[in-house]
């Protein structure tokens, strides 16, 4: 991304946009017609930076001399004992930069457009080139793009572009183009008795219209929102399309709602239902069931709908205890995605007239979410990743939608009142935070096996990350004291991810004994530090919203910091003299953690599972140190 102005106008840093800083008026002030507005202060946008963060820089620039040094000898090594290059000109020392720091940093130079997507320069080239070499991967079929690699024969086919439907959020002035949700808290003058809103749902379960629409509502409250995996708004208004149109003809492939789509959200969402009859898993199978029924139509000609339905296949499964065949579902979605061309940059396109803006902001929502979701869901299962990381194909930064995101969240039993939800600015900074998170995992379970010792430098990057994470925060998105009582849970949630990152990079180190080479970095104090923020947060969390309606990452964060207490606990028994205090309160916290689990395991199963797992897990580790004393 382009720098920072340092003096932006007030306008322009509320906006969050480029000011070119042209006093008295700046550009865009002028262009948007708020000359009178356009005011200075004085402040830099940039916030001063503390000894602290030049300490962290020199420690990170010293771990990667280390590396680079060790990668060196190892290149040597791997030369006088199989050959290679030669020891004059064609040596690989020459490339070596004579000072560091004058050297220019590769992520200095903006990427190239790295998406074989030039529609400008495909247009009147000779058949051959074409055929030899690929001047774009991305195609156009039945209005949507998709993704062929060079040797796939459809990419040459030329079909006709259909026409596309407008995609963004509904005309505010007319709410009768979206289906109003029947809430307590709703406008109930808009409400359509007639609207068709189960045509493709199962009929065998007593699910009324009202339940129907509250259980949907708590779902985009509570569980969507982590990740952003669905836009209410669009979805909504999409859902009215499809089924405004008589049964008997073809109703319009939307980008947001699809039948397969409705009936996983649905099978989803009634485990928040108070109806017994809904909440049981055996009706909530009817809804999972026809999903499935409709996903190889679906995907026979998919949209960015099928890649959420069969993401949501994957929650419902995971959540019920089924990780394997979540697993497979999310496999599935990412598939779709990659069909899709997600990880491409469709920006040419636009340029081209070919896809509008939204279509293009669609998309890059899809791959931002579905990134953050591999990350989870890789954490979660122990597992290799599946979604390509953004900078191997410089998809843009996932959007920020000022519109939607002034959009109100409110949840009448929690006592708050109405407030911008800010889930786009959310989404933008969990997409930050699910990098940084996969290069944790990264150094973790790759690097740590062939040379361990690189460990403790190269971890002074990943807490310089995380710290410079938190510190770019807007206030739109942070945590504070003096907002912790009315935090959204999507904000609560992506606090609680940074603080179970931290537990993923320093918990397999507890036991380590402290060196000199680690520098400043206490292992035990970071990993203690985390799981009493995470208990924190889950106790606003609790008091707010109860712990019935959570998404499903929750329950890892639980488990992580639940860990964390049972290693202090046998940290504290395991001393010459044992510390019982701090014992008990340790094996208080575990057990908490066991009793929030179980909580969580009212509406999602595999949460009671991961809580007799943590239950076993102290039982074993704690009860024969106790037997000792």
């Amino acid at each position: 991304r382009g720098t920072y102005a340092s003096h932006a106008c007030n306008v322009c840093r509320a906006k969050r946009v480029k000011c070119d800083e042209v006093k008295p008026v700046c550009g865009f002030c002028q262009a948007s017609g708020r000359n009178d507005e356009c005011s200075w202060t004085g402040e830099s946008a940039r916030r001063p930076r503390t000894e602290a963060h030049y300490e962290a820089l020199r420690k990170r620039a010293d771990a990667l001399k280390a590396y680079a040094d060790l990668l060196e000898s190892l290149l040597e090594k791997c030369r006088r004992e199989h050959g290679g290059v030669s020891e004059e000109s064609m040596s690989y020392l020459q490339f070596r930069p004579p000072d560091a720091g004058t050297a220019i940093l590769d992520n200095e130079v903006p990427p190239p457009h790295d998406d074989g997507t030039d529609v400008n320069q495909v247009e009147g080239e000779d058949i051959t080139r074409e055929i030899c070499v690929p001047t774009r991967n991305l195609k156009l079929e039945d209005s949507q793009l998709v993704f062929y690699g060079i040797a796939a024969p459809f990419r040459l086919d030329q079909t006709p572009a259909k026409s596309r439907v407008a995609s963004r959020l509904p005309d505010g002035d007319d709410p009768k183009k979206s289906h109003v949700l029947q809430i307590t808290d709703g406008d109930g003058s808009y409400y359509d008795p007639d609207f068709d809103w189960s045509r493709h749902l199962p009929s065998i379960v007593p699910l009324d219209r009202k339940e129907h629409d509250r259980v949907l509502d708590l779902l985009f409250k509570f569980f969507t929102p982590w990740c952003f995996r669905i836009v209410p708004a669009l979805f909504l208004r999409d859902m009215h399309r499809a089924l405004s149109v008589p049964p008997h003809e073809t109703p319009p492939r939307t980008v947001h709602y699809s039948p397969m789509l409705h009936n996983a959200l649905v099978a989803l969402a009634t485990a928040f239902s108070d109806d017994p009859r809904v909440r049981d898993f055996k009706s909530r199978k009817y809804f999972a069931d026809e999903a499935k029924r409709r996903w190889e139509e679906e995907c026979r000609k998919p949209n960015i709908s099928v890649v959420q339905a069969l993401s949501i296949l994957s929650s419902f499964h995971s959540t019920n205890g089924d990780q394997t065949i979540g697993y497979m579902y999310f496999g599935l979605s990412a598939r779709i995605g990659q069909a899709l061309g997600l990880s491409f940059d469709s920006s040419q396109w636009v340029k081209a007239g070919l896809i509008s803006n939204d279509d293009m902001m669609d998309r890059n929502w899809a791959y931002w979410t579905t990134f953050s979701e591999d990350v989870c869901w890789s954490v979660y299962v122990g597992r290799d990743f599946c979604v390509p990381q953004p900078v191997e194909r410089h998809v843009p930064v996932s959007f920020v939608d000022s519109e939607f995101d002034e959009t109100p969240w409110h949840y009448p039993p929690a006592n708050i009142p109405p407030q911008p939800n800010f889930l786009s600015r959310t989404l933008a900074a969990t997409c930050e935070l699910m990098m940084i998170a996969r290069q944790v995992m990264d150094v973790m379970y790759v690097v740590c096996l062939y040379y361990r010792f690189l460990l403790f430098r190269l971890i002074y990057i990943s807490s310089l990350q995380l710290h410079e994470w938190k510190s770019r925060l807007s206030p739109e998105v942070d945590i504070t004291i003096s907002n912790k009582s009315s935090a959204t849970p999507h904000r609560l949630m992506l606090h609680l991810a940074f603080w179970w990152v931290f537990i993923l990079l320093h918990r397999p180190f507890f036991h380590r004994r402290k060196r000199g080479s680690d520098g400043d970095i206490d292992h035990i104090k970071m990993c203690k530090r985390a799981s009493e923020n995470v208990m924190e947060l889950l106790l606003v969390w609790r008091s707010l919203y109860t712990l019935r309606y959570v998404p499903m990452t929750l329950v890892q964060v639980l488990f992580s910091a639940g860990t964390v207490y049972l290693l202090l606990a046998g940290k504290a028994a395991s001393g010459l003299r044992v510390a019982k205090k701090d014992l008990e309160r340790f094996v208080s916290q575990a057990d908490l953690c066991v009793e929030y689990l179980n909580e969580i395991g009212k509406s999602w199963s595999s949460a009671t599972r991961i809580g007799g797992i943590l239950s076993n897990l102290a039982h074993r580790q704690l009860d024969p140190l106790l037997e000792k004393r």
